[in-house]
């Protein structure tokens, strides 16, 4: 554990190893690079610290959750670095309000999310790199008295060939670390790239394999407790009584601490603390779900949703009219949430699996009382998020219970616990009403869109969306008219499209691509719908509204191309196509089209039987690592279609584990390629654009196999034969 002294200036102390070795960082501000010792007063938001023996170690924002974000960064700066990539290591930087990126996340929040971590760092990760490799290459000349532009650098190394000289990085950064770093240092061309844009083993591999790889549930430290918790069914309920005294006659079971909604039970072990968590006699009153069932949610959804048509008239005879319905989603992460902490009168630890630094601090000054210089917030890898552990409930359940108890403490939650007591993606109804031509063209376009305010989250409330009268985080993925929100690639005249916030007591959070997750889903069905009212292939119809935007143009018949659209298929089988894009940051736009080929059997069972991907993320640092997030990508959004679904009943959530919340296992993976088209931009998210068109691709497969269109999800038990 750190000293209760824990400031900026001892970090960076720290960080620096008392002046034996070279710091060097940025500011997200300007564009000034920093080194040590200097540094130590100033503000940076990454930096990348070389010790004496020759380890490289990079430090910034960014949490590493599975997505191999921290592959790619370890290699954006081993390329500019000029560095053996066996040296680097990857380090989520505690939180301090300098490591906010404000020019590329205006909440204000130091957070991971967005499929953004590569595009947010590109270039300020190259350039403390190149920055760096200077200092130790001007360090060499002056130590060995030659021309600076007679040293070359590489694999952690710099020479002097006429001489026959060369040093490592270590032997040279006490020099280096009094030498001014150039702040514009040359950047290398594509053309230059050794590492970039190759298959590189990715940084975890062999640590999770060999089970050496530390994740939140395996953090120990001195003296630690461990804890599980039990809140109330009914979201939002109160705590009114609880009898202890089965639970305390339970080996190990030390102590019962009640928490906000909810008690905790603290023992030697997790495994004694779910058994004396069993037999806790508790008892809870209200909440803000009472009563509430899921056919009362749909209905209160549809009344919201049909109030919102206007009198707009059409010709009756050429609208298409269409209502769509998702469900709430479950993360369903493999890894449930947890924390560990340390609470004293003087100090707070954290050792937190988070995309949510920003969060885990609020909610540790609030608990404790103390001040950010005394509090420490370890970011642990994630076995899996999806946007779930954004969300700081489980963090402020463990300072509470270290507060209490006066100890370190392990809080783990059970998966029922995990999947019944989530910020789920918000259920949702879409209906449409299309005025078309006699070719088909639509001359008038409503879309209206009820479910529970998503910008209005946890999450996302805050200075980013919290001034705005309308709910910015259900528009895109929708062909719309928002005048502050990127304009959909569709280019459809006689827009007309709202939203219908319904509050409804659920929690609702950021799920994987939101809202991309729901709207795809409805914008790519409804062009299906209106390209065969119209006698049009799915394909071609979709293409005449792709005039102004050539790139998606291209990604949609590349993927048809490489998926053989239009050839002769087996009877019962089909092909749908869909398209998306996705907004980590303004100006970066990732475009991802898949088909899906399925089939359907004479009992009505689905099976997915092969899905092409074209993508295109601007410029990829790492393929494999790209390939890998796109193919998850695909399983977790066709999961989503088939099998997964929310449900509630007397206000509780029905699902607990993955026997009645069911996912997609091995035996349900189709053939899946992915091409990654080449690209001049650069490097956008793959992490989420791919898991929303598959939903519509299955449906629209569906359809064309069947002739039965797929407007409620999931697909379930729904007829189709």
């Amino acid at each position: 554990m750190l000293s209760s002294k824990f400031n900026r200036r001892t970090f960076l102390k720290l960080s620096s190893l008392a002046g034996s070795g070279l710091l060097v960082g940025c500011t997200f501000s300007s564009p000034k690079i920093l080194s040590s010792p200097k540094a130590i007063n100033e503000e940076l938001g990454l930096w990348v610290r070389i010790s004496a023996d020759n380890k490289v170690t990079l430090i910034l924002p960014a949490s590493e959750m599975g997505q191999h974000a921290h592959t790619g960064q370890a290699m954006l700066l081993a390329e500019e670095l000029e560095a053996d990539w066996k040296t680097i290591n990857v380090v989520t930087a505690p939180f301090h309000p300098e490591f906010i990126n404000s020019q590329a996340d205006p909440r204000g929040v130091q957070v991971t999310g967005g499929s953004s971590s590569i595009s947010f760092f590109w270039e300020k990760i190259r350039l403390v790199g190149a920055s760096s490799r200077e200092m130790l290459k001007i360090a060499a000349s002056q130590k060995w008295g030659v021309p600076l532009s007679e040293c070359t650098a590489q694999d952690g190394r710099v020479f002097h060939k006429k001489n026959n000289l060369v040093a490592n990085y270590g032997e040279l950064v006490s020099l280096a670390a009094k030498i001014q770093p150039p702040n514009n240092p040359i950047l290398k061309s594509r053309e230059q790239f050794k590492l970039i844009g190759k298959s590189i083993p990715k940084l975890y591999t062999t640590s999770k394999t060999n089970g050496s790889a530390k994740f939140g549930i395996d953090v120990r430290i001195p003296n630690m407790k461990f804890a599980t918790v039990k809140q109330s069914p009914v979201f939002g309920g109160d705590l009114v009584d609880y009898d202890t005294n089965a639970a305390l006659a339970v080996k190990g079971v030390e102590t019962v601490v009640p928490i906000p909604h909810g008690v905790a039970v603290v023992a030697d072990s997790t495994w004694h603390a779910m058994q004396g968590l069993e037999a806790l006699d508790t008892k809870f009153h209200g909440g803000k779900t009472v009563g509430l069932d899921s056919q009362t949610i749909y209905e209160k959804l549809n009344k919201a949703t049909n109030r919102d048509f206007t009198s707009n008239e059409m010709e009756a005879s050429n609208v298409v009219e269409a209502e769509y319905e998702m469900p709430y989603l479950h993360h369903a992460a493999m890894e449930p949430v947890n924390c560990t902490a340390h609470v004293t009168e003087n100090f707070c630890e954290m050792w937190a699996p988070t995309q949510n630094q920003y969060a885990c601090m609020e909610v540790a000054k609030k608990v404790t009382e103390l001040p950010e210089e005394q509090i420490r917030i370890n970011s642990i890898m994630m076995g899996g998020s999806f946007g779930r552990k954004l969300m700081d409930d489980y963090i402020e359940q463990a300072l509470i219970v270290s507060k209490s108890i006066k100890k370190p403490v392990q809080v783990v939650w059970s998966r029922e616990e995990d999947t019944r007591h989530g910020f789920y993606r918000p259920a949702s109804v879409s209906k449409f009403r299309v005025e078309v031509d006699a070719e088909g063209i639509p001359t008038k376009w409503e879309n209206h869109v009820s479910q529970e305010n998503l910008a209005a989250s946890d999450f996302f409330m805050g200075p980013m969306f919290g001034k705005l009268n309308f709910d910015p985080m259900t528009i895109p993925g929708r062909v719309h008219d928002y005048p502050i929100i990127p304009k959909h690639f569709y280019k459809v005249e006689g827009v007309d499209v709202s939203h219908s916030p319904v509050e409804l007591g659920v929690p609702v959070g950021p799920w994987r691509a939101p809202p991309n997750s729901i709207n795809v889903f409805y914008t790519e069905s409804i062009m299906d719908e209106l390209a065969y009212a119209a006698g049009v292939d799915p394909l071609e119809y979709r293409l005449k509204f792709l005039h102004e935007n050539p790139r998606h143009k291209r990604i949609l018949e590349q993927v048809a191309n490489q998926s053989n659209w239009g050839s002769t298929l087996s009877k019962g089988h089909g092909r749908g196509i869909a398209i998306n894009d996705w907004f980590p940051l303004e100006g970066v736009t990732t475009v991802a089209a898949q088909v899906a080929e399925v089939s359907i059997n004479s009992r009505g069972q689905v099976n997915v039987h092969r899905v092409d991907c074209v993508v295109d993320c601007g410029l990829v640092v790492n393929p494999d690592s790209v390939i890998a997030q796109i193919e998850g990508s695909i399983i977790m959004g066709m999961s989503a279609t088939l099998f997964e679904k929310i449900t509630l009943k007397d206000g509780q959530i029905v699902q607990g584990n993955f026997d009645d919340y069911k996912i997609a296992r091995m035996r349900d993976t189709p053939e899946i390629n992915v091409t990654i088209v080449e690209s001049n931009g650069s490097p956008s998210g793959s992490g989420e654009p791919a898991s929303s068109p598959i939903v519509p691709a299955i449906t629209n497969a569906i359809f064309a196999a069947t002739g039965t269109r797929i407007r409620k999800l999931p697909l379930g038990k729904q007829k189709l034969v």
